[in-house]
Parts: structure tokens; C-alpha cells; sequence
């Protein structure tokens, strides 16, 4: 029997990424969800989904716009 407690990660999780929109090189507000992830620019308010990959390097955030706010 496995006594140990397990910690269960968070469905979501938002983070900022500085200078990443496309449109206006402002910040993105991202929240990466199970199975997705979208953004939106604090500036412009341009509206992004989100792909990320994992990398030799660490992770890899990829944007497309889809809209804007």
C-alpha cells in the first residue's frame, strides 16, 4: 500500500510573459490549462492560443492570434 501523500498539481496556471505579443511587443498574461493554453496582451489585448513544447533547452511558448478584445 503506497502511504505516501500525494501532492496534486494545479489545472491552472497563469504567468506573464514580457514582451511577447506580436502586434505591439507587450506583455502576454497567460493562463496554461490541461490541455491548452491561451493569452492575452496587457497592451493591445490581443487574444492568442498558446502552444508549448518541450525543448533540449527547457520549454518552448509558440503563439497564433486568434482576436482581439
Amino acid at each position: 500500500m503506497n502511504t505516501e501523500l500525494q501532492q496534486e498539481t494545479p489545472h491552472e496556471i497563469e504567468v506573464e510573459l514580457p514582451d511577447a505579443c506580436v502586434a505591439c511587443g507587450g506583455s502576454i498574461a497567460a493562463r496554461f490549462m490541461t490541455g491548452s493554453a491561451r493569452g492575452v496582451c496587457l497592451r493591445c489585448h490581443l487574444i492568442t492560443a498558446l502552444r508549448v513544447a518541450r525543448t533540449d533547452e527547457g520549454m518552448q511558448v509558440g503563439h497564433a492570434p486568434v482576436a482581439l478584445a
